[in-house]
């Protein structure tokens, strides 16, 4: 479960999400989102939305994951998001589930959906 935490909350960071060899290492090619807006996406709709992403001095606070095992090689990992700005308010509260394939040795995101909540605490 770690690694998938890891890679999850590394596609969080503005840095990856502009990284062609992470994108690409990280999202498996088949990749389908349902946002939290209710916008669905492809492998090729989230490249373009990553590309055009800007720098923010805000993060992506993430907490209470759990890793349900489907099958060997293909796990859903839950948990809750927020958006948190650079003054440290928090938005865009969701609960989120993805689910990574291994493919390979790599483990990579295949479907991914965020469904807005009521406002939580946030951990650390």
């Amino acid at each position: 479960m770690d690694i998938l935490i890891e890679q999850e909350i590394a596609l969080h960071q503005y840095e990856v999400r502009q990284s062609k060899p992470d994108i690409a290492r990280l999202i498996h090619c088949n990749f389908r989102e349902v946002g939290e807006s209710g916008l669905s996406y492809d492998y090729q709709s989230i490249i373009e939305m990553m590309e055009n992403e800007q720098p923010s001095n805000g993060f992506i606070h993430s907490q209470d994951y759990e890793c349900v095992q489907l099958e060997s090689s293909v796990q859903l990992l839950l948990y809750k998001s927020a958006s948190v700005d650079e003054l440290g308010n928090s938005s865009h509260f969701a609960k989120r589930s993805s689910i990574w394939v291994l493919n390979g040795t790599q483990w990579q995101l295949k479907y991914h959906q965020g469904t807005a909540c009521d406002s939580f605490e946030l951990i650390n």
